[in-house]
């Protein structure tokens, strides 16, 4: 058993040494009012040292009378360290007669954070010192410093509260042009309290910011306050900034030079424009309030009542990026957006005390985020009027908004169609469907947005099948086509000479346009993405990804995409809701005949006719208020300066018209191109009607007249209303059931390799596989197997691209990215050898082109055609550039252009070829410029017109064949561009009498035809109008100025036309026809009878 004693740890067991502030260097007795410290009588121990003025034993002598005692002990040594436990140290004490007259050893041990000493009694009239610094008088006392010596309490005790009120006073008075001369209004803060006195206290009054005195004045009477109890901005700017902690304090005294009271502090007054937290969290999609409230009026240079609502001051928002990357998946990366008419608040002078909110949303990145987001919110001025000059530079803290992902409740979650067609759901619903015509696909009101898809036959020997042929995608005013059939049957394929690409759009920011070679990506202003692929002059899948927006809230053929992805309410009828029968209820959403509103394959749908009718109208807008539609969001990634026009940063910085608009970003080194141009709809249509084609010809731009485009409308075959045909039943052409399925499962396999994304990607490559068993059944071949692992290849990027992870995690060589080096392997035929895979598209060598490198750029373009065959008319075009049709497989396209003239008996060519580039507008059209600046034209023969002859190539080497255009006057002359000839419209003046007669003539021949077709019936219908020319031929002529010569001067007019029962309307005489040609070289008979009647 043991019998010794327990060592307790002096860092644990000590005796608390309490207020021992006395004790402190600075502390000098005062001995006709303090009591002198002794410790003669301390019990020796372990001590702790409690005081405001610190715990460690003074090292140097303090002087006698210090320390509160007469003859204070010092520490001849230094104080130890932790590491050096206990330490034994000579302790002196102080007198008159020596620093040191006698010592006593202490134990002293550091704590890590205070000291214990282990002390022992001192000789009467002495003590120990610890601390340093002045002693501050007790809570019933004061002194004019608050601190030994001087403490008293003869001082006032009345009770008074003390406030920091922001308010506006009168200034300088600034001259208002149509306004009495007022004196401006500028903010002060002004500290408030009562005298209780009838004025014979005295005041000290202190102004404090963030615990600082910045003003002070001391022994003033109350009367004489009144300037030391206001703060004006010039007593603290250049030192503080606005946002800060504002308080003010007096002392009160009996009279003036009397002890002053203790320090009566008002509360903290917060100075500035503050938000109601500094951590907010939303999801994407959603939208928070930040709500933002001053505490400071703003100035005017005018308290005139009138004025004064004319003044206020803004306050800009910034939003700090601190990511490294700007662009993920080739759109802008950002965290939020505004719903804001600009990038900031307003305060005003009248209203300045009320709330503002900043409403912010989530911004829908596209991304299966790995983490949170976050998104920091700056708010600052720029430019301040001189009576606001106390908000200039104000701080406020950054507003942290954390980001939550959505987009990953839609992972493998994707919408498709591929021929003969297969589709699949939102939600993984799968069905088959042979419908013919135009169909909704996807359809979702709050753009509104669209995707409309056409179905024709896949061709004569496939009855019963339908393959696309066209997709029209809206969004909001904004309307992209693309078609490739000319019209729509159930048994046979009618393809377009060449395809329709056109875009209506009345703003850019309405949809997003990705082209490389014969793939697009559209992607929607809600983040909604549409891609397509053309093959064989069909659509060969569409493919539509859906985003938060489109939960619970999309329909259509795609089917109605859920949270919980479930496929029961997949099949939602157009009018009826959900329903078991895929086909009743694919047939709901088929545009009929008679759905004009919702067709979009027209050339101008009822929706842009609405707005190109309004476009003349003027419109009166109230506001954002009450027309929701016209919100506008920004992002405020861009931060005003002082000298910056606001305008110009909400151009930039207010630009979007949804809270997740997706904005395209484009590396400069990528191989994607946005190459379709954007034509206003807002802009009156122009159109003109051609003899040699029955249909209409739009051109793009009233800005530019060359830019046409051949509109061939849609039509449809009788059979389209036919009873449906069924597909081929069996298996032909030595095709069997395990023969398709082991074809399809081996290509289908050994073009993905499944296992590499498995981990990322669900791919239902069964159902794949099934569906081109059933293809291979109902065509007899493979035809539609690229279509198939199209669609794969799709589905997987498109999961991919949106994988965050997949961006920053590499590969095990650590050369490329995991989202690069799965890429790598999704290339159509692997760029048959001759390109490398980039992010799943071929980038061909030097010698090769194509989707898949597979075509050799010394094979020139194919099918190149021009609109008109070339002929270019200066009466309806400038003729400074021409679009070239034809099936281009990269942008490069090299144009081998040679100028010629066309002279009255010979063609001359002015130049050598030279070669330029054309520009490249989609995969089916190219632009080529036509220079303006002639070369210097014959003087011995006169030219009729001039022209160039083109041909095209894909390496500047091998050439196509050559096609001519030819630009000329055709109120002057007729040309053709096979020959190269020019006939001259225009007779010699010397003749003018006899062609005065002739045109006197041919006008009353124009007047007999003109009634015949129009009042004689359908037997004598010939359309259009008739003019009569300056050598008395007669022409008709129709919408698009295009004329064909009826009759001429001394021909026999025939009975059958002329004869007088056929008149039914208003007989004319010759007197009634009377008109003047002296000035008129050609005349309008049309216009001129019309007028008549």
């Amino acid at each position: 058993m043991y019998h010794g004693s327990i060592i307790k740890d002096p860092c644990v067991t000590y005796t608390r040494l309490e207020n021992a502030e006395k004790r402190s260097t600075g502390f000098f007795a005062d001995w006709t009012s303090e009591e002198s410290i002794s410790d003669d009588m301390l019990e020796e121990g372990w001590y702790r040292i409690y005081s405001d003025n610190g715990d460690d034993m003074p090292t140097t002598q303090p002087g006698t009378k210090y320390c509160g005692t007469m003859n204070p002990f010092w520490l001849n040594g230094t104080l130890p360290n932790f590491v050096d436990g206990n330490m034994t140290i000579e302790a002196c004490m102080q007198t008159n007669q020596s620093v040191c007259e006698e010592s006593v050893y202490i134990v002293i041990r550091n704590c890590d954070g205070y000291n214990v000493y282990y002390l022992r009694p001192t000789p009467a009239n002495s003590s120990y010192c610890f601390g340093s610094g002045p002693v501050h008088c007790p809570d019933s006392m004061s002194s004019e410093t608050e601190y030994y010596p001087g403490c008293s309490s003869n001082f006032p005790t009345d009770s008074i509260s003390v406030e920091v009120q922001a308010l506006l006073t009168e200034g300088e008075i600034f001259p208002v042009p149509n306004l009495d001369p007022t004196p401006s209004l500028f903010p002060v803060f002004k500290c408030v309290f009562e005298d209780q006195s009838n004025g014979t206290y005295a005041y000290d009054i202190y102004w404090l910011i963030c615990g600082n005195i910045i003003k002070n004045n001391t022994n003033l009477l109350f009367k004489d306050i009144t300037d030391a109890i206001v703060l004006k901005e010039m007593d603290w700017h250049g030192k503080y900034k606005m946002n800060m902690e504002v308080k003010c304090a007096i002392r009160i005294r009996n009279s003036k030079e009397s002890t002053p009271g203790p320090y009566l502090y008002s509360p903290v007054f917060r100075a500035g424009l503050y938000p109601d937290s500094y951590y907010y969290t939303v999801t994407e999609g959603e939208s928070i309030n930040i709500t933002l409230t001053s505490t400071v009026p703003v100035g005017c240079n005018s308290s005139h009542q009138d004025f004064r609502s004319l003044c206020y001051q803004n306050f800009y928002i910034f939003r700090q990026n601190y990511q490294e990357s700007t662009c993920t998946n080739n759109m802008v990366k950002r965290n939020i957006v505004f719903k804001a008419e600009f990038c900031g608040i307003t305060l005003g002078n009248l209203d300045w005390m009320e709330k503002r909110t900043l409403q912010v949303y989530g911004y829908n990145d596209g991304l299966y985020n790995v983490n949170k987001r976050y998104a920091y919110i700056k708010l600052s001025t720029s430019a301040v009027s001189t009576h606001n000059n106390i908000w200039k530079d104000v701080y406020i803290r950054n507003i942290r908004v954390t980001v939550v992902d959505k987009d990953s409740v839609l992972k493998n979650r994707l919408c498709q169609s591929y021929n003969d067609p297969h589709f699949r759901t939102f939600d993984g619903k799968y069905y088959d469907y042979m419908g013919f015509g135009e169909f909704v696909m996807y359809k979702n009101d709050i753009g509104p947005y669209r995707v409309h898809a056409l179905f024709t036959s896949c061709g004569s020997g496939l009855p019963g099948t339908s393959c696309l042929c066209g997709i029209a995608i809206l969004s909001k005013d904004s309307l992209f086509v693309l078609r490739t059939c000319e019209k729509i049957s159930r048994s046979e394929t009618y393809f377009l000479k060449q395809p329709i690409i056109t875009l209506k759009s009345c703003d850019k920011n309405d949809m997003s346009i990705i082209n490389t070679n014969n793939n697009y990506k559209i992607v929607l202003p809600i983040a909604t993405e549409i891609q397509f692929s053309i093959a064989r002059r069909f659509i060969s899948v569409i493919s539509i990804k859906p985003s938060v927006k489109d939960i619970n809230t999309a329909k259509g053929l795609c089917g109605v995409p859920s949270t919980a992805k479930d496929p029961s309410d997949d099949f939602t009828h157009r009018e009826n809701g959900p329903i078991n029968d895929g086909q009743i209820f694919a047939d709901s959403w088929r545009i009929s005949f008679g759905m004009v509103d919702e067709q979009l394959f027209v050339e101008e749908p009822i929706f842009l006719k609405q707005i190109n009718d309004a476009y003349n109208s003027i419109v009166i807008v109230d506001n954002n208020n009450n027309n929701p539609n016209l919100a506008t969001f920004c992002t405020c990634e861009q931060q005003a300066g002082s000298t910056d026009s606001l305008d110009d940063v909400n151009s930039v910085n207010c630009n979007l018209t949804d809270n997740v608009n997706s904005e395209q970003c484009l590396d400069s080194s990528s191989s994607y191109g946005s190459y379709v141009q954007y034509e206003s709809c807002l802009q009156p249509q122009r159109r003109r009607r051609s003899v040699n084609f029955p249909h209409e010809i739009s051109k793009r731009s009233l800005s530019n007249d060359d830019d046409v485009i051949d509109f061939q409308p849609l039509t449809y075959s009788d059979d389209v209303n036919e009873t449906e045909t069924e597909p081929q039943g069996t298996f032909r052409n030595g095709w069997t059931s395990d023969r398709a399925y082991n074809i399809c499962f081996i290509s289908i396999n050994d073009a993905l390799q499944n296992d590499m994304f498995k981990d990322y990607v669900d791919v239902p490559v069964e159902k794949f596989i099934d569906a081109c068993v059933k293809d291979i059944e109902v065509a007899g071949d493979t035809t539609f197997l690229t279509d198939t692992v199209n669609a794969m290849v799709t589905s997987i990027m498109t999961e991919l691209v949106k994988t965050e992870s997949l961006y920053t995690q590499k590969s095990s060589d650590g050369s490329q990215t995991m989202l690069e080096y799965f890429a790598s392997a999704l290339c159509l035929n692997n760029c048959s050898d001759n390109g490398i895979c980039k992010s799943g598209i071929c980038i061909c060598d030097n010698r090769h082109v194509g989707e898949d490198c597979s075509y050799n750029t010394s094979s020139p373009p194919t099918g190149i055609s021009l609109p008109f065959d070339g002929e270019c008319k200066l009466t309806t075009r400038s003729c400074k550039a021409m679009n070239i049709y034809g099936e281009f497989l990269t942008t490069s396209v090299w144009c081998k252009r040679r100028h010629f003239q066309i002279l009255e008996n010979d063609l001359v060519y002015t130049s050598s070829e030279e070669l330029v580039l054309a520009e490249f507008r989609n995969p089916f059209m190219l632009t080529l410029d036509l220079p303006t600046s002639r070369k210097k034209r014959s003087a011995d023969n006169k030219v009729l017109s001039e022209g160039y002859d083109v041909s095209f190539s894909y390496d500047g080497q091998n050439f196509g064949k050559e096609t001519s255009i030819i630009i000329y006057d055709d109120l002057k002359y007729s040309c053709n561009t096979t020959t190269k000839t020019c006939i001259s419209l225009i007779v010699d003046e010397s003749s003018k009498e006899v062609e005065t007669i002739k045109v006197h003539e041919c006008y009353i021949a124009a007047i007999i035809f003109y009634r015949c077709h129009y009042d004689c019936g359908p037997s004598y219908s010939i359309s259009g109008h008739y003019h009569c020319d300056n050598r008395g031929n007669l022409f008709q002529v129709d919408d698009q100025s295009f004329k064909i010569k009826i009759a001429s001067y001394g021909d026999e007019i025939d009975q059958k036309t002329t004869s007088s029962d056929n008149w039914i309307g208003k007989e004319n005489t010759v007197s009634e026809l009377e008109s003047n040609f002296e000035d008129n070289t050609d005349v309008d008979v049309f216009v001129m009878q019309k007028k008549r009647e």
